[in-house]
């Protein structure tokens, strides 16, 4: 299956005098587990970290590390600043490197190059892509010479900054613009012209006139000039920077707007869906979004943290006054502390910020113009490259859960196997999706009872099916498995519940979704 890394291959494990001991080094639990699952059933030993800094304590407690698989974007130690610490270390640093990473495309050859690193190998991968690669690098290594390699010194090293260069501003020539705008104009006056010549002197003056205009612009031929229309990149005086999310990664772009202490108002497209970034010095005060279905409602925070029940907030909701915003509205009247609304504005626009970096493509713009007054009193300052980090790590667990998955079949707790649990540490949103599965309810039926965000309940079910503790029985539907949603932009998405929609009622205005107010 396309995008996915099964839990085995059809060829025979490694045979005990080849077992070699590999170091996984990645803060995704999920794929620890997965990557350690197949290098263990293909006969190597497995040790994990959960970033450089773990991945560097084990290399050196461990009697023998054969080989690091290492992910680029982590906590406290990066990728790269791993590879500096290894080759400043005399007794480690021939130890061979293969990168593991979403995002070899952009950095894979670079990442290579700089840090002595064998290979690079593109996040999702399968079974078997993973176990060639490393069979590959373990074999080279052992031919005579190869333990020798020259690896390049950790002061040569370049800063990591360089490894993606920085996007270019994006502005197309006026005279494409003019020259664009012109043929839409002529398309127009050709459409018309037939028409209005038709008609006498006397009806110019009357309705006829609109008549013809509007004969002349009706069906294919409006098409044709709306068509022209998206042609048009007209700039605004105010734009600091545009361009293609497909050319110019979100992350990218994000990561150097903070190098830069960029100030302005970002806004991002794909398709029906849109964001707005507030950035202010290279940080984010605030986001909003429209078109991304009510799974964002800040509502859904308060009651998600406890904060708020469901039923309260939903009773409260009708006494808001128009025109103010739900959350400040709640702490006014006392239903709220300033100090939950800040924590929960802050989680609402993370998780707006998670749902633009899964997006394939799109356009953005930054504009050099006042922010809304919500942005200037939420003042968040979260940090646009931790956003950026937890964000790739969603992506790349939602691929794997989303593609494991059978969204349609029905789920049942084995309850032997859940007898085996400590019950003391089942934390509140496993405990929800116990309780919402009830032998009949299919997967997605399930997400919306335990009234959990999409991803949540996602990675609790997955769990619990990796654990046994839950099994899938047959499906509801006849839809392949492989496909959780059912259109094309959402296969890489969370399904937004019913529930969702109703945890936050009356909450548009200060959501960051569907007003975007």
């Amino acid at each position: 299956m396309t995008g996915t890394v099964p839990l085995s291959t059809d060829e025979a494990p490694a045979t005990a005098q080849m077992r070699a001991s590999v170091l996984v080094i990645d803060d995704s639990l999920t794929i620890l587990k997965v990557v350690s699952a197949i290098l263990e059933r293909n006969g190597f030993d497995v040790t994990v970290a959960r970033d450089g800094r773990e991945g560097m304590q084990a290399l050196r407690a461990a009697p023998r590390i054969d080989l690091v698989l290492l992910d680029f974007v982590m906590p406290r130690m990066n990728g790269y600043q791993f590879c500096r610490e290894l080759r400043a270390d005399n007794a480690l640093k021939q130890t061979p490197v293969i990168l593991m990473s979403a995002r070899t495309n952009a950095i894979g050859d670079r990442f290579v190059e700089q840090t002595g690193a064998i290979d690079a190998l593109s996040k999702p991968f399968d079974a078997r892509a993973l176990v060639a690669v490393v069979e590959g690098v373990l074999a080279k290594r052992a031919e005579a010479g190869d333990r020798n390699k020259s690896m390049p010194p950790p002061e040569a090293m370049e800063d990591e900054e360089s490894l993606i260069e920085p996007p270019p501003e994006s502005v197309s020539p006026p005279a494409k613009h003019l020259s664009t705008l012109g043929r839409v104009v002529t398309k127009i006056a050709q459409a018309i012209a037939p028409h209005v010549r038709r008609l006498r002197p006397a009806d110019v003056q009357g309705k006829s006139l609109e008549d013809a205009i509007a004969l002349g612009l009706e069906g294919d031929t409006l098409l044709e000039v709306i068509a022209s229309l998206n042609d048009l990149d007209l700039i605004d005086v105010r734009e600091i920077m545009s361009g293609s999310t497909q050319k110019l990664p979100l992350a990218d772009t994000l990561q150097m707007l903070q190098l830069r202490r960029q100030t302005g108002v970002m806004t991002v497209r794909y398709k029906r869906k849109s964001l707005e970034l507030f950035l202010r010095d290279g940080r984010l005060d605030y986001a909003r979004g429209e078109g991304l279905g009510d799974e964002f409602r800040l509502g859904r925070y308060f009651v998600q943290k406890g904060w708020m029940g469901r039923d309260r907030l939903e009773a409260l909701v009708p006494n808001k006054p128009e025109g103010k915003l739900l959350g400040e509205w709640l702490v006014e009247e006392g239903h709220l502390d300033n100090e939950k609304l800040e924590r929960a504005l802050a989680m609402q626009t993370a998780e707006l910020m998670y749902e633009g970096l899964r997006w394939p493509d799109g356009r953005f713009s930054l504009l050099d113009k006042p922010v809304s007054p919500e942005a200037e009193r939420a003042r968040l300052g979260l940090g646009l490259s931790e956003l950026v980090l937890e964000g790739f790590r969603r992506v790349d667990e939602w691929r794997l859960m989303a593609d494991t998955i059978d969204f349609n079949a029905i789920l049942q707790v084995d309850s032997v196997a859940l007898g085996t649990l400590d019950d003391s540490k089942i934390v509140e949103g496993e405990r929800a999706v116990l309780m919402a599965i009830d032998g009949k309810r299919s997967v997605r039926e399930v997400m919306e009872v335990s009234h959990l965000a999409s991803f949540d309940a996602v990675k609790y079910i997955y769990g619990f099916l990796e654990s046994r503790i839950v099994r899938e029985v047959k499906p509801k539907a006849s839809r392949d498995k492989s496909e959780p949603p059912s259109t094309e932009d959402e296969k890489s998405a969370p399904p937004v519940s019913e529930a969702e929609r109703k945890d936050g009622a009356g909450d548009q205005e200060e959501q960051g979704a569907a007003t975007g107010g």
